[in-house]
Parts: C-alpha cells; structure tokens; sequence
C-alpha cells in the first residue's frame, strides 16, 4: 500500500540537467538538497510541496527561482516551498533554509539551519495538521 503522500521519483534523474540548472540560476545546491531531489525529485505530504524534479525531468525549483527573480528573489536563493505569500529557499551560499517574500519589507529571514532540519520540521507540522 502506498504511503497517503505526492512524492514523486522521475523516471531518469540526470546529473547533467541538474548541473545545468546549477550553471543557469549561479549556484550550487547544497548536498542536503541535492540528495532529496535524487532520492525523490518532488513531492510532499498535508499540503507542504517541496520544490524539485518533475516526472518528466523538468527542474521545477530552477522554473520557480525563475519566476521571482523578477521580483526581487536574490540571487544565491533558490525556491524550494511556495507558501503563496511567501517562499522557503535554500540559500546556496550556506545551506540554510530562508523565508523570502516580494509582497513585505522583511527581506530575507532565516528559518532553519539547513534543508534536513527544514524538510522535518515542515513534514511534522503537515502530520501534526492532518
């Protein structure tokens, strides 16, 4: 039986797309990240969906990173959750996880340390929630 989830595997996870999408936003996603979207690709649990590859190997999180740039997402910041009104990025100069919105002044505010302490939290907060 199938876990109640959206995780989703790609069929073929390349390497070489993934770099490219790296080369194209000017960063390097932390190894945390990194194993999620090889593990995974994208999916979540209780409404939170975390940013990755899609089925078809598209590279979900470089199509929304963006999609804001244009609003003001720094660069280094790649979109990993959309919250609606807000962002959760994982800061590629550092591994944390940072909250980012284009609609307030608050700017860049840290909220985890790194992408595991982020991916735990948020999926315990969806079970709690369920």
């Amino acid at each position: 039986m199938r876990p109640a989830s959206h995780v989703s595997r790609p069929f073929r996870f390349i390497d070489g797309a993934l770099r490219n999408a790296e080369s194209e936003l000017g960063v390097k996603l932390p190894a945390q990240y990194v194993d999620f979207l090889r593990r995974y690709g994208h999916g979540g649990i209780g409404g939170v969906t975390v940013l990755g590859v899609g089925l078809d190997g598209s590279m979900i999180f470089a199509e929304e990173t963006e999609e804001y740039r244009p609003d003001g997402l720094p660069d280094g910041l790649v979109a990993m959750e959309n919250c609606d009104e807000w962002l959760y990025c994982i800061d590629c100069s550092n591994g944390k996880v940072v909250s980012w919105s284009p609609y307030d002044s608050d700017g860049v505010v840290e909220a985890y340390k790194d992408f595991d302490s982020y991916l735990l939290d948020r999926l315990n907060d969806a079970i709690e929630n369920m």
